[in-house]
C-alpha cells in the first residue's frame, strides 16, 4: 500500500509542471494584447517596446495578390508613429500615413505588442482588422526585422491575410534611452533588436500606388 501512494505521488508530481505550463498559456492566449495595457513585461520586451516608439519615415512596398490572382508590388512614402499605452507597457496605439508623391494620401489606425516570449512585434491595422508579425528571428527577404535607436528595416508577415509590407525606415523623433536601461550619465544606450540584416530596399521597377488595409 505504501509503495502504492508513493507511486501516486511521484505521477501528481510529474504532472505539476504540465499543469502550470497549460495555465500560463492559457492566461497569455486569453489577453486583450491589442486593447488592454500590458505592464509586467521583462526589460528586454520593454527597451524594444520604448525603442520603437516614436515617428519614422521613409518607403514601404506591399505585396500582394491582384484581381487577376497574380503577385503585385505597389510602394509609396510613408510614415509610422508607435505610441505606448504608458512608457512602462508593451503595447500600444498608432497610425501609418502613406504619400502618393502627387499630393494624396492617407492615415491608417492600427494596435500593436511585444511578445515578450519571443521578441516578435504584432500589429492589428483596425479598419480591416489585418494582422501582421515582425519576426525576431527572421533573416531571409520574407522574414525578420532590425531596429536600433535611428533605422527601422523588415518586412511585415501577413497572419490573417497574404500580404507582405517590406519597409525601409528612418527615426524622426520619440527615441529616449529605454527608461530601465539608461546610463549614470544619461546618455543614449544604442540598442539593436531583431536578426534581420539592416538593408534597402529595392523599389526602381515598383509602380507608386496607395494601398488600402
Amino acid at each position: 500500500m505504501k509503495r502504492l501512494s508513493t507511486y501516486l505521488t511521484l505521477l501528481v508530481m510529474a504532472a505539476l509542471p504540465f499543469t502550470f505550463t497549460s495555465c500560463e498559456e492559457d492566461w497569455y492566449d486569453g489577453y486583450d494584447w491589442y486593447d488592454k495595457p500590458y505592464y509586467d513585461a521583462t526589460d528586454y520586451a520593454l527597451d524594444l517596446a520604448q525603442t520603437l516608439s516614436g515617428t519614422w519615415e521613409g518607403t514601404i512596398i506591399n505585396e500582394y495578390y491582384n484581381e487577376d490572382g497574380e503577385r503585385e508590388q505597389t510602394k509609396c512614402d510613408a510614415d509610422f508613429t508607435f505610441v505606448q499605452y504608458r512608457y512602462d507597457a508593451i503595447n500600444g496605439t498608432g497610425y501609418e500615413t502613406d504619400y502618393d508623391g502627387q499630393g494624396n494620401q492617407q492615415t491608417l489606425r492600427f494596435k500593436w505588442y511585444v511578445d515578450y516570449r519571443t521578441g516578435n512585434v504584432n500589429i492589428e491595422y483596425v479598419s480591416s482588422g489585418y494582422r501582421f508579425l515582425l519576426d525576431a528571428n527572421g533573416n531571409s527577404k520574407y522574414s525578420g526585422f532590425s531596429l536600433d535607436n535611428n533605422y527601422f528595416d523588415g518586412v511585415m508577415e501577413g497572419v490573417n491575410n497574404d500580404e507582405f509590407i517590406f519597409f525601409s525606415l528612418n527615426r524622426v523623433s520619440g527615441y529616449n534611452a529605454p527608461l530601465k536601461t539608461k546610463a549614470t550619465d544619461g546618455a543614449a544606450k544604442t540598442v539593436r533588436f531583431g536578426k534581420g540584416e539592416r538593408k534597402q530596399i529595392s523599389d526602381s521597377d515598383v509602380p507608386v500606388m496607395l494601398r488600402r488595409r
